[in-house]
């Protein structure tokens, strides 16, 4: 790969998102907040993940175009980015004219099973030096669907406040980059430093002060390009499969102690609502960019240890860190909504 076509494919993608969603401010929907969840009090222009989406594709083109190496696994890019935009534009029209939940729910486990089968089937989890774990196909395409089906979900759920989860997600790419020249993977290492970049030209408009939303459009395409990331780097770059989820872990772990924490409590998961940890906090200590950058550190964390278990050579060390932070988040999930209950800041 041509490191000069990269670095220039990097900057046109922060040009080209930063100059996209300049546009979209001036252009693009609003989002208006019609619901008490909404933590913004005015409409505010959203769908910048279509300026999101604009700059990785651009500056995933120009490194392409100019990279032999790349270009021979150009099928794969195409069908990448296709699914992702997909997404992308699924996200839009929901963002725009609100689509079903059943039809929703459809399409995501039609793309996800999509993306799981292009990248690649992941079947041997690795637990010790004399333990793999091997399973079927049907049951590794089922997982790794399930995996983008979270993933992408997680960080829909989690994008309620200025520069949280896009923020969290450029440091998540920042991970996945390190990991993929790492273990040599050039195609991996493009794509996440051009999401990175293009990122970064959103957070330009959205960090601190919201003058744009990423909206669902922006979620699901950057979780989808992170989540086949993730994939390539198991199955081409023999990364354990327990390091992915710990790169996301902040966002993860906030989304599904969210709603085991609803459904112990019978209410409905399909109901948006102002649970999550990083809502409660938003309303403890005013202020986005107090919760941006405290998920921002975790995720900076979360990264540096996956980075060190993904190089440690005892398959163990990835899923016994998983299980340890795993531990970690459920005491300090119990004890935050201890906490916050008879305070007002969430209800019981």
């Amino acid at each position: 790969m041509s490191f000069e076509a990269l670095g220039w494919g990097v900057a046109l993608a922060f040009v080209a998102s930063l100059i996209a969603c300049r546009a979209l401010i001036a252009t693009g929907p609003r989002d208006k907040p019609t619901e008490e969840r909404k933590a913004h009090r005015k409409p505010t222009p959203t769908s910048g993940g279509l300026g999101i989406g604009l700059g990785v594709v651009v500056g995933l083109a120009l490194v392409v175009a100019a990279s032999p190496s790349l270009r021979a696994d150009l099928a794969l890019v195409v069908s990448v980015t296709v699914l992702s935009a997909t997404l992308l534009l699924i996200g839009f029209v929901d963002d725009t004219r609100h689509l079903s939940a059943s039809l929703k729910f459809v399409l995501f486990c039609v793309i996800c099973l999509l993306g799981a089968f292009i990248t690649g089937v992941v079947q041997d989890l690795p637990l010790t030096q004399n333990l793999t774990l091997r399973l079927p196909l049907a049951v590794g395409l089922i997982g790794c669907g399930l995996w983008l089906f979270t993933l992408i979900n997680g960080v829909n759920f989690m994008d309620g406040a200025n520069g949280l989860a896009m923020g969290a997600m450029l440091i998540g790419f920042g991970a996945l980059a390190a990991l993929a020249q790492a273990v040599d993977i050039p195609l991996a290492l493009a794509i996440a430093l051009a999401a990175m970049a293009a990122l970064l030209g959103f957070l330009v408009w959205n960090f601190p002060d919201g003058h744009i939303f990423a909206g669902d459009s922006g979620a699901l395409f950057v979780a989808a390009l992170a989540g086949m990331i993730s994939l390539l780097l198991i199955t081409r770059g023999g990364v354990s499969p327990f390091v992915p989820p710990i790169v996301f872990f902040p966002l993860l772990a906030d989304a599904l102690l969210t709603l085991l924490w609803r459904a112990q409590r019978g209410r409905s998961l399909l109901v948006a609502h102002d649970e999550h940890l990083y809502q409660i906090a938003l309303r403890a200590w005013p202020g986005h960019w107090r919760a941006a950058l405290a998920y921002w550190a975790a995720m900076a964390a979360c990264g540096g240890i996956a980075y060190m278990v993904a190089g440690d050579p005892d398959p163990a060390a990835p899923w016994i860190a998983l299980a340890s932070l795993a531990a970690l988040s459920i005491i300090i999930s119990a004890f935050m909504r201890a906490w916050a209950v008879p305070r007002g800041y969430l209800k019981p």
